[in-house]
């Protein structure tokens, strides 16, 4: 936005509303890594037509977008410098809600924190617990893969769980985590054959603990975790679309109270692929630059994330939630996957 500040372009805002006639208030403005971010709320009457020939204005001439909020209240946002973010960052954002569980550092860690990325005010943590199951959606270059692996990187840093990574493309994405010495990789599946098994075992190791839980008496399971990550399912959708359906469902159905958990990623939303079954099994959504709007409906009931603007932009939408967070997701290279799983940090 140049050399001019925030302060300033919301009086620019204010002023250039009351010369149309309609008197505003500024309730805040702010940064997001995406964009400058001005709230308004209308103070006085004003017609609808006069009011969106504004709105058109500040689009069409000044590049503005505009969202309606609650009770006669807007936003308009202006796409400025990014600000990207580092796994590095989301670390601490998780460490920091470590320290902060009530139920002590042990208990939290067996949770299983994560974090998307960082949203308007500050990073977007949760846990598998709260989360439950994952779905990502996202087009080439939308920030999908990074995503994927911070997520896997930051379970392998800062929980007790053990991952089964599904890569039906010959390990293209998760080949790397075949080096990992900490043995909290079960198995890197590479193909269909290889993914359905594993889905297999998955579902009956839920089974099997629900057994153990019955003869303990327990709601939930004791013991670590288990998150089943799947890269691309519309490779598998493909060509046994029934199974894995089958299996994505039974796990997504069952799964939380057991500690066996989803992440379930796709380049391709259709409904073909995310089936309303699978989707309302997923109840965490993660949404980054889809290929059209009819993707980006498909997996948080609106079109926005084909507005996005790739590389890590992305709304999420978590459980019991209506609210769905524009964030910033991280970066991570391969460089730094590898000094965490090898144990051979660069000096």
């Amino acid at each position: 936005m140049g050399d001019i500040t925030i302060e300033q372009m919301s009086v620019n805002l204010t002023n250039y509303f009351a010369r149309a006639g309609i008197q505003v208030e500024l309730l805040r403005c702010y940064f997001s890594p995406q964009a400058g971010n001005f709230e308004f709320k209308i103070i006085s009457a004003v017609s609808l037509s006069a009011f969106n020939r504004v709105i058109k204005e500040m689009r069409v001439f000044a590049g503005y977008n505009y969202e309606p909020l609650e009770g006669g209240t807007f936003r308009l946002s202006r796409n400025c410098d990014r600000q990207f973010i580092s796994c590095g960052d989301c670390a601490h954002a998780i460490k920091k809600a470590i320290a902060e569980d009530k139920d002590g550092e042990q208990a939290a860690r067996q949770k299983g924190y994560i974090s998307f990325g960082k949203g308007n005010f500050d990073f977007i943590v949760t846990n598998m617990d709260e989360a439950a199951h994952l779905l990502i959606a996202g087009s080439t270059g939308s920030g999908k893969s990074c995503l994927l692996n911070s997520l896997i990187m930051e379970l392998l840093c800062f929980s007790t769980a053990s991952l089964i990574l599904i890569d039906p493309k010959q390990g293209a994405e998760f080949g790397l985590y075949e080096q990992d010495i900490h043995k909290r990789i079960y198995k890197v599946a590479k193909d269909n054959s290889e993914a359905l098994e594993w889905l297999s075992i998955a579902v009956d190791e839920m089974e099997r603990r629900y057994g153990e839980m019955q003869a303990k008496g327990l709601k939930k399971y004791d013991g670590n975790r288990i998150v089943v990550v799947i890269d691309e399912l519309a490779d598998l959708m493909m060509t046994s679309k029934n199974e894995v359906e089958e299996y994505i469902v039974r796990i997504a159905q069952k799964g939380r109270a057991a500690g066996i958990h989803l992440i379930v990623a796709t380049q391709d939303p259709r409904a073909s692929v995310v089936t309303g079954l699978i989707k309302y099994n997923l109840p965490t959504k993660v949404c980054l630059t889809t290929a059209n709007a009819r993707h980006s409906m498909n997996v948080i009931d609106c079109g926005k994330g084909a507005e996005l603007l790739g590389k890590g932009d992305s709304y999420i939408k978590l459980p019991n939630s209506t609210t769905l967070f524009r964030c910033q997701c991280a970066n991570i290279s391969d460089r730094e996957i590898l000094n965490c799983i090898t144990g051979k940090y660069d000096k």
